[in-house]
């Protein structure tokens, strides 16, 4: 049996050199979010379907599961043009990690939340990458009530 993880995501498992440049591409990659929706475990990212973009989400997906574990992703690409969808779920705490990490991302590595190296220079990156974040998660769409 598998020991439960730490709902946290730990940067260090990317080496110092790489750290900020993975995190810089998470703004580029989330503010080109068209729609967003809530679901019960998690959010839903709608992406326009342009060239390049199932890639960036890959990228995105392929470092995103070695620092947050706890994710489950999903990849969604709607047939004759449609949109790509990502959607990041988990258990209820998944869903409360993103809600509080992506309305306060500066406030995530204090309470550790996002877990950093020293000297790894992701100060800048996560004031660039929170406002992002933030409108990202303002576009949600609230679960229907039934």
């Amino acid at each position: 049996m598998t020991e439960p993880q730490p709902i946290a995501c730990d940067l260090t498992v990317f080496p110092t050199s790489v750290r900020a440049g993975l995190a810089a591409s998470v703004p580029d990659l989330f503010g080109a979010v068209q729609t967003v929706q809530e679901l019960t475990n998690g959010y839903a990212f709608q992406f326009p379907n342009e060239p390049g973009m199932v890639r960036r989400v890959a990228h995105f997906i392929e470092h995103e599961r070695q620092c947050c574990s706890f994710y489950t992703f999903g990849l969604e690409i709607e047939p004759n043009g449609g949109p790509i969808w990502l959607r990041l779920t988990g258990s209820d705490e998944v869903k409360q990690f993103i809600e509080t990490v992506w309305r306060d991302l500066p406030g995530a590595v204090p309470s550790g939340l996002i877990q950093a190296g020293p000297g790894d220079g992701l100060a800048g990156v996560i004031a660039q990458a929170a406002p992002v974040l933030a409108d990202t998660l303002e576009k949600a769409v609230p679960l229907a009530k039934e």
